[in-house]
């Protein structure tokens, strides 16, 4: 199996480069040429013949490296967030979407506010699990469980909705 293995490559191999060395034309050049191999270019349209593009133009340069949206409503009053442009006429708002930023904020820790006459506390190198301070309260833990309850509810209600639809 190996050496068939090898064989098909060392096939493939001769039947590639034979464009190049001995199949030739009528004339008797070689069929291809190493310089007829070239990449193609790749290029970003022009803003210029786009409707609507002196204004956004301005606010397209300064989002280097962030993916364009657009956000307009349709005639039903859906908001629609689409890569091109809307159609003529149509109010829309330019969004912005950094992909190397952070989706979920940071919360910040509670610091120990320290009393006027207090020196200065001497800081360790090493830290114990009972000096960390935890940013998270057991009510906003339970808030938040309760939240993705109800979403998880309201998704598997749609769901059966759906269902309900495809089967009439």
């Amino acid at each position: 199996m190996k050496l068939f293995a090898k064989l098909m490559i060392a096939v493939l191999f001769i039947a590639l480069l034979l464009p190049f060395t001995l199949l030739k034309d009528d004339s008797g050049n070689t069929l291809m040429s190493f310089s007829d191999l070239s990449l193609p270019i790749f290029s970003l349209p022009e803003l210029s013949g786009i409707p609507g593009s002196s204004d956004i133009s301005s606010a397209v340069e300064g989002l280097d490296g962030k993916d364009i949206f657009y956000k307009w409503y349709d005639a039903e009053g859906n908001v629609q967030f689409t890569t091109e442009p809307p159609a003529d006429g149509i109010e829309y708002t330019v969004k912005d979407f950094d992909p190397n930023t952070n989706v979920i904020q940071a919360v910040k820790a509670p610091q120990q506010k320290a009393s006027i006459g207090d020196p200065e506390p001497v800081r360790q190198n090493t830290t114990r699990p009972d000096d960390i301070v935890n940013p998270y309260s057991k009510e906003s833990i339970e808030k938040l469980f309760g939240e993705a309850k109800n979403i998880e509810k309201l998704l598997n209600q749609r769901m059966k909705d759906q269902e309900s639809g495809l089967n009439q």
